[in-house]
C-alpha cells in the first residue's frame, strides 16, 4: 500500500483555472449586493416611526389617565410634522382635552357647591387660558353649565340685595366668569343685573323727584355712576326717565308763567333745571330726535312763548289786537323771539308771508303761520322771532325790487336807451346812494337811472311784454322761462308761441306789475 505523497504542486492553477471559468448551465448564481441605504429615506422613515410611536405612547398614557404625559407626547409628535399622522394627532388631541375637562369641570362643581364661584370660575379659566383649546372651553361650559349659572345668580342676587351694585357688576364683567359661563349666559346675566340696578337706583330717586329736588336726583344718579354702581348708559338711562318725570311739570309752570308779571324769575328758575337735568335746547326749525338731550316739544314750546313774553315785556311791545298779515321785502333776518337785539338765527325769502303779534317802533314779533288765535299768550308759542318792521309790507312784494341793499345782481326793467320810451332787460351791477347802474343785457353797456324808473325784472307766466312777432314790438305774453334764463317762451296774439331772446324783450311801465 503506497504512503500518500506530497500535494502536487500543479494541481493549484487547476484550481484556479476552474474557479475562474463561469458557472455551468444550470446552476444558481450567488445574488449581487444591495446598494447602500440612503441617508434621506432612512431619515424620512425614521421621523414616521418616532412620530407613530409617540402617538401610540400618547393613547396608552391618556388610557392611564396621564394627561400631563400624554399631552407632551402629542406636543413632540406635532412638532416632527409627518402630514399623514397630523389629523389622528388632533384627533386624539381633542379627546385628551374633553377627558381633561371632565376632570377639572368635576373639581370647579366642589367648589360651585360651597358657593365659591370665584374660585371655580379662576380654576376652570385659567386651564382654558392655558389650553386655548375649543373642546375643552366647550365641553367644561357644559358640564359646569346650570350649577353655574345658579351660582353667579345667586351671587348677584346677594350683592344687589345687600345695595353693592359696583361689586355685582364687577363679578358679571370678570374675564374668568365670562369665560366659564359663555358669552351668551353672561350677556344674559348683565342685562337681568343692569335691570335690576336701573330700577333700584330710581327707586332711590322717587322721593326727590315727587318733590322736584332735581339737584338731588342729578347728584345721586352721578355719584352711583362714579362710584362704580352703575354704567354712564344706565345713568343716561335713569336721568332721562327723571326728565319723564319732571316734563309735565316745568310744561306746565311755564305755560303758567306766560303772561305773568314774574315771568322773568320763573324763566330763570326753568333755564336752571333745564340745564341741571343736562337738556339742550333744539335749534331752530329742527325737531329732536328720540334719546337725544333735546328739550322735549312741548317743554321747549312752552319755554319759547314764555322767553318770547319776557323780551316782550322788556322791550314795551305794543300787542296787536288781532294778528296782522306782512309780506317781506327782500330777504329779511330774523332775531330770536327771546332776544330782539340777539344774533338772527333765520331768515325769510322776499314776499314770505307773516303774521304780527306785536310791535315796538322799529322791530314786530312775527309768526310764519296764521295764529288760530288772537289771545296772546297762546299765539306766543308759534312766534319766530323779530322782523324789521319797515320791511313788512301790507301786500305781496314779489314783483317790487328788492331793498338798495340786496338790489346788485337782480335782473330788472329800465330805460336804458336814449329817446326810445320802451324799457328793456339789464342786470344791476351797482348802487350808488341814489343812482343805479344797470348793465344791459343787449351789449353789456352800463347806464346809470334812477330807482324809480326801474321795474322787476321777474319774468312770471303772463306777464305782458313786447316782442317780435308779426312785426317788432308787439304785444305777447311770457309763457315761460326755462333755467338757462337766456330765451322766454312768448306767445302772441292770435296763439302763435316762439322763443325769444330776452335781451330783444321790451316793455312799457302801464304793461308791467306795480313796484317799489
Amino acid at each position: 500500500m503506497r504512503s500518500p505523497g506530497p500535494p502536487l504542486r500543479r494541481s493549484l492553477p487547476v484550481v484556479l483555472l476552474l474557479a475562474a471559468l463561469p458557472a455551468a448551465s444550470g446552476c444558481a448564481a450567488e445574488p449581487a449586493a444591495r446598494p447602500a441605504p440612503q441617508p434621506a429615506v432612512t431619515a424620512e422613515t425614521a421621523r414616521i416611526a418616532e412620530s407613530q410611536r409617540l402617538y401610540d405612547e400618547a393613547s396608552r398614557a391618556l388610557s392611564d389617565k396621564r394627561y400631563e404625559d400624554a399631552r407632551a407626547l402629542l406636543d413632540k409628535a406635532s412638532g416632527l410634522g409627518v402630514d399623514s399622522h397630523r389629523y389622528q394627532i388632533g384627533e386624539l388631541r381633542d379627546k385628551l382635552d374633553r377627558r381633561e375637562a371632565k376632570v377639572r369641570a368635576s373639581e370647579a362643581a366642589e367648589l360651585l357647591d360651597r358657593q365659591d364661584c370665584e374660585g371655580a370660575f379662576a380654576t376652570l379659566s385659567s386651564r382654558m387660558d392655558a389650553l386655548k383649546s375649543e373642546a375643552f372651553a366647550q365641553e367644561a361650559r357644559r358640564l359646569v353649565a346650570s350649577q353655574a349659572a345658579a351660582c353667579a345668580s345667586g351671587k348677584i342676587d346677594a350683592a344687589t340685595t345687600a345695595g353693592k351694585f359696583a361689586e355685582a357688576r364687577a363679578f358679571i364683567a370678570a374675564a374668568p366668569t365670562r369665560a366659564v359661563l359663555g358669552d351668551e349666559a353672561a350677556d344674559r346675566l348683565a342685562a337681568e343685573l343692569d335691570a335690576t340696578i336701573t330700577e333700584a337706583l330710581y327707586g332711590q330717586l322717587e322721593a326727590d323727584i315727587t318733590a322736584g329736588r332735581w339737584a338731588s336726583v342729578v347728584e345721586k344718579i352721578d355719584g352711583a355712576v362714579k362710584r362704580g354702581d352703575a354704567s354712564e348708559e344706565q345713568g343716561r338711562t335713569v336721568l332721562a326717565r327723571a326728565r319723564g318725570a319732571a316734563t309735565p311739570r316745568l310744561t306746565e309752570l311755564a305755560g303758567k308763567a306766560v303772561g305773568a308779571q314774574d315771568a322773568a324769575a320763573t324763566l330763570a328758575q326753568l333755564d336752571a333745571t333745564i340745564a341741571l337735568l343736562r337738556w339742550e335746547a333744539p335749534a331752530p326749525e329742527t325737531a329732536d330726535l328720540p334719546g337725544s338731550n333735546a328739550l322735549p316739544e312741548a317743554l321747549a314750546r312752552k319755554r319759547s312763548a314764555l322767553a318770547a313774553w319776557v323780551e316782550a315785556m322788556q322791550v314795551r311791545m305794543k300787542p296787536m289786537k288781532k294778528p296782522s298779515m306782512r309780506w317781506t321785502h327782500g330777504t329779511i333776518a330774523v332775531a330770536p323771539a327771546s332776544d330782539s337785539d340777539g344774533e338772527p338765527k333765520r331768515s325769510l325769502p322776499p314776499s314770505t308771508p307773516v303774521w304780527i303779534l306785536g310791535q315796538t317802533k322799529d322791530r314786530a314779533l312775527v309768526t310764519a303761520v296764521e295764529p288760530a288765535t288772537a289771545v296772546l299768550t297762546a299765539a306766543l308759542e308759534l312766534a319766530i322771532g323779530w322782523a324789521p318792521l319797515p320791511r313788512l309790507a301790507r301786500e305781496p312784494t314779489a314783483d317790487w325790487l328788492p331793498p338798495n341793499d340786496q338790489l346788485k345782481g337782480e335782473r330788472v326793467w329800465g330805460p336804458l336807451r336814449e329817446k326810445q320810451p320802451t324799457l328793456e332787460l339789464g342786470v344791476v351791477s351797482d348802487v350808488q346812494g341814489a343812482d343805479i347802474l344797470v348793465r344791459r343785457l343787449a351789449d353789456d353797456v352800463e347806464v346809470k337811472v334812477q330807482r324809480k324808473q326801474l321795474r322787476s325784472g321777474r319774468l312770471a307766466p303772463g306777464t305782458k311784454v313786447l316782442a317780435l312777432c308779426k312785426s317788432e314790438n308787439e304785444p305777447a305774453t311770457i309763457v315761460d322761462v326755462p333755467p338757462a334764463g337766456r330765451v322766454a317762451r312768448i306767445e302772441c296774439e292770435g296763439g302763435a308761441q316762439k322763443e325769444e331772446p330776452l335781451a330783444s324783450l321790451r316793455a312799457k311801465p302801464d304793461l308791467l306789475p306795480r313796484s317799489r
